[in-house]
């Protein structure tokens, strides 16, 4: 049975990178993106059936959730 939420040095590496990226380019804080990040990959782990793009899909929504609350916050 695959782990559902695998936690290798490398996946905890490329997350930190992932969220430090998204922070800088977002302009938000790094502990709410990695909130919004975990929250994501749970979300999408939860329901993947092929684990291989879970970060990379969960960094995307992360982005596309952090753009639209400063769009929002805007206007």
């Amino acid at each position: 049975m695959e782990d559902a939420n695998p936690s290798t040095d490398s996946s905890r590496s490329s997350d930190s990178t992932a969220v430090a990226e998204l922070a800088k380019e977002t302009r938000t804080s790094p502990e709410v993106v990695k909130d919004l990040y975990h929250q994501e990959v749970a979300a999408v782990g939860a329901a993947a059936k092929v684990r291989s793009f879970i970060s990379i899909i969960a960094g995307r929504r992360v982005k596309q959730r952090l753009m639209a609350l400063k769009k929002s916050r805007d206007t």
